[in-house]
């Protein structure tokens, strides 16, 4: 999910612009010819990786102390598998859309991405505002985590007001403000520094670490804690950090071979496991501490010049990444505004984009003051958000696509196949989010 503000640097151009704002991505050919781009096999793999290394990764240690060490070895080879099978799918559903979308006797009224697209053509209309809801729910489950995150560092800093409302209404402002400019190029461009701030975190973190110079195997558990909702909590961390499933069309379009990228996912999810394991266990022997934060609020000395200087920079690159997630959410808002009211409406245009991204920003806002905890926020965002667009839906997808466009008859076997994960994936998801959200209420 962190990866969504990188997936810029898949365009053919380089360049995010307004009218090609991550998932977003209008698909110009109606004709819906099969599109290539110039990335290699191993530029894909690097992107990816590159993708799940965000602010996810500051809540790796407390999601492996929840799910211990059987859990969270074994899980996180699982999930990375079950992201592998949802490319996958995904893959299989784009290539039957480009079959048979030409044969539609109607075009949908609203397209918003070619995610969108293909769910037109498995589910109708509803397939469409289907997609997009989940597309808004992720995006804003994503902005409130990055606001919690945000008011949290600041706290521990001398440049907090010190209170969480007066400073969440500013980084409102300030989002919001961002978030109205015209070419998003620039802040995609300093956003891309956050792998850079995100390793000095940690080379700090680890350097005060290691000043004790002991190992602190006692800081490890064998098995889940708190039963059903730390492995909960464990699972809504993880997802969170796999954010390739929801940009499976735009890495597909920005391949030169694109039927590679199942085996582009594999090798990049399994350097993103050994990386996951690595920042783990490396932080939970290097401190005896029982994780109830992301590391940064937890591991990193409040007082200090070096990390008051961190915790800014984190702050920095978090402030210039949300917006790269309110234009696609807006856009997908505004499409469905004009949908209602119509496009000649007193509130179209540039009156329209402001209304919207600031509404989008101030909402976010109220809910991250209301559920203040980065990391519980986070692991609920990823049970429910994160998990619905990269579990549930693409063996729902390619499921109704084969029936609709293929000959189902010899697919019984992938078609069962498809109805266990999806009911895995909703099971998972409804379980993980009802405790996940029993945390949030109680904090």
């Amino acid at each position: 999910a962190d990866g969504l503000r990188n997936s810029n640097s898949m365009s053919a151009t380089g360049v995010v612009a307004e009218e090609l704002p991550l998932l977003t991505k209008t698909d110009n050919n109606e004709n819906s010819t099969e599109q290539r781009g110039n990335a290699t096999h191993n530029e894909t793999v690097v992107s990816m990786m590159k993708l799940c290394m965000g602010t996810g990764t500051l809540a790796l240690p407390f999601a492996a102390q929840k799910g211990g060490l059987v859990l969270n070895i074994g899980g996180l080879i699982g999930i990375a598998i079950w992201n592998i099978y949802s490319v996958q799918r995904l893959c299989a559903a784009l290539r039957i859309y480009r079959k048979c979308s030409q044969s539609l006797q109607t075009a949908p009224r609203v397209t918003t991405s070619l995610f969108s697209k293909v769910g037109y053509l498995a589910f109708g209309e509803i397939g469409i505002h289907g997609l997009d809801i989940c597309m808004v729910i992720l995006f804003l489950g994503i902005i409130v985590s990055y606001e919690d995150a945000v008011i949290g560092f600041l706290e521990d800093t001398p440049l907090g007001t010190g209170s969480a409302h007066v400073d969440a209404f500013i980084i409102a402002i300030i989002i919001g403000c961002l978030s109205l400019v015209p070419d998003m190029g620039y802040l995609a461009k300093a956003s891309a520094y956050g792998l850079f701030v995100l390793a000095c975190a940690f080379v700090v973190i680890a350097f005060s670490g290691t000043s004790s110079g002991k190992i602190h195997v006692e800081s490890l558990t064998l098995w889940p804690q708190d039963g059903l909702a730390g492995i909960s909590h464990w699972f809504g961390c993880v997802v969170y950090g796999f954010g390739v499933v929801p940009l499976t069309f735009d890495y597909y379009e920005s391949m030169k071979e694109p039927h590679q990228l199942t085996h582009a996912t594999t090798v990049a999810l399994s350097g993103v496991v050994v990386s996951y394991l690595a920042i783990a266990y490396g932080f939970l022997l290097l401190y005896p501490i029982v994780m109830e934060g992301d590391v940064l609020e937890d591991l990193l000395p409040i007082s200090g010049l070096v990390p008051t200087v961190v915790r800014v920079a984190m702050i920095t690159m978090i402030i210039l990444t949300a917006p790269l997630l309110v234009l696609p959410c807006g856009s997908i808002l505004e499409g469905k505004i004009r949908l209602l009211l119509g496009r000649d409406t007193v509130c179209s245009g540039k009156l329209l984009h402001v209304l919207v991204r600031l509404s989008v920003c101030i909402f976010c806002t109220i809910v991250s003051i209301s559920v203040p905890g980065f990391v519980y926020v986070l692991s609920f965002v990823g049970c429910c958000a994160v998990a619905l667009v990269g579990f549930v839906v693409p063996p729902l997808l390619h499921i109704a696509l084969v029936l609709q466009c293929e000959d189902a008859g010899g697919r019984w076997a992938g078609l069962f196949l498809d109805t266990v994960m999806f009911l895995w994936g909703v099971t998972a998801m409804i379980i993980s989010s009802i405790y996940t959200f029993k945390k949030l209420r109680e904090t």
